[in-house]
């Protein structure tokens, strides 16, 4: 049986091309469920134009149900399992993948998850090949529109913006024994994807390692000029502007109708710091940049709620996330708008590949944004 793109159940920003499906940010991918004993997914990428270090990594979770209608299909959590995933490594042009196989026919909930971040290898979902039936709910058209916080057809819904952190760079890397790998990059284990399962919430990523408001980041030793090739104002914007490009297509504006957040969590300025540097111009144009990233966010999501969040591998700007929350809402008081001070992460708790956050304290920063959201009430975790 070979199934539509349309059958299947989607997560995070995603765009049709040539009769394929891109799935290129963290954690956005698809779902299914079938009875039957084979699932083979036909997935493109593009390993010629990676580093074999950098090539993209899908991750497969699957959980086995008793009877078909148990699968209701409404939440990205329901039947989530707690094992580990199946990973793969998107090493060639176009391949087909096993998604799950068995000697006898079983019911099963399958979900696809891009592991790697849309900075470096690409998915494109050409098919799916069931030996089987699938099963369940399609993908509801529309969405419900909020009511007092939130409906009861629905969970909350959280999109986050941020850097290599929010992607779970180097999780699973050691510092000073390992460099980078899509292979231990694991944002499914990161403060993100954590703080959305607190809340059972709907959740969508746009992050890119590196990424800054002003600059990216640069070696305070070697570069006396920011980088400005690809900022997350110019980015965030898209659908996804790097996949569009790759196919020598324009890049399409995102349709915030698709999701709709409740909140907006921005953790930016980790990377700006490199430029910084304690000059006092620099950091006023940090202030401004997110300050008006603040607007834009607001302007297309109108209803949502904002936190702007930051510290966990430098904490030089945190006064100046305040200083941009305390600007906005000069100008938009009505707006619900928030900072919260993450903590420095620290050698106890472990470090990852390249200097970047360990599970340990991706969970401590989970456990203090889930304590700041819960204060607004129509948040329960």
């Amino acid at each position: 049986m070979n199934t539509k793109l349309t059958d299947l159940k989607w997560y995070g920003r995603n765009f049709d091309y040539n009769k394929v499906r891109y799935f290129n940010y963290s954690c956005s991918g698809f779902e299914f469920c079938m009875t039957g004993k084979k699932a083979v997914a036909t997935i493109l990428s593009d390993p010629e134009k990676q580093k074999k270090a950098e090539r993209g990594v899908i991750g497969v979770y699957i959980t086995e149900i008793k009877k078909p209608g148990d699968y209701k299909g409404t939440s990205f959590w329901e039947h989530f399992p707690e094992e580990e995933p199946m990973r793969f490594v998107l090493d060639a042009p176009e391949k087909e993948y096993v998604l799950f196989e068995s000697p006898v026919e079983k019911t099963v909930v399958i979900k696809v998850l891009k592991l790697s971040e849309c900075a470096f290898g690409y998915a494109g979902l050409k098919k799916v090949d069931l030996k089987g039936v699938l099963r369940g709910p399609q993908q509801p058209h529309g969405v419900p529109e909020l009511v007092e916080g939130r409906t009861k057809s629905r969970a909350p819904r959280i999109e986050f913006i941020g850097d290599s952190i929010t992607c779970g760079y180097g999780l699973e890397g050691i510092w000073g024994k390992d460099t980078f790998k899509t292979i231990q990059e694991r944002p499914d284990k990161a403060y993100a994807f954590l703080t959305a399962k607190a809340f059972g919430a709907e959740f969508q990523l746009c992050s890119w390692s590196g990424i800054g408001i002003t600059s990216n980041y640069v070696d305070p030793e070697t570069i006396f000029l920011p980088e400005t090739s690809w900022l997350m104002p110019a980015c965030w914007p898209y659908t996804d502007k790097k996949g569009h490009l790759r196919l020598k297509q324009e890049p399409e504006v995102w349709d915030a109708s698709k999701f709709p957040p409740d909140i907006v969590v921005i953790n930016l300025g980790t990377n700006d710091i490199s430029w910084v540097r304690g000059k006092e111009e620099r950091r006023l144009a940090y202030v401004a940049g997110l300050r008006q990233l603040i607007e834009a966010v607001h302007r297309r999501s109108p209803k949502a709620k904002i936190c702007c969040c930051l510290g966990i591998m430098g904490q030089e700007l945190c006064d100046s996330v305040s200083q941009a929350c305390k600007l906005f809402s000069k100008d938009f008081p009505n707006v619900t708008i928030k900072a919260v001070k993450f903590d420095m992460q620290k050698e106890e708790d472990g470090i990852g590949a390249d200097w970047h956050p360990s599970p340990v304290t991706h969970r401590k920063a989970a456990k203090k944004l889930v304590a700041a959201l819960r204060e607004w009430t129509s948040l329960r975790a």
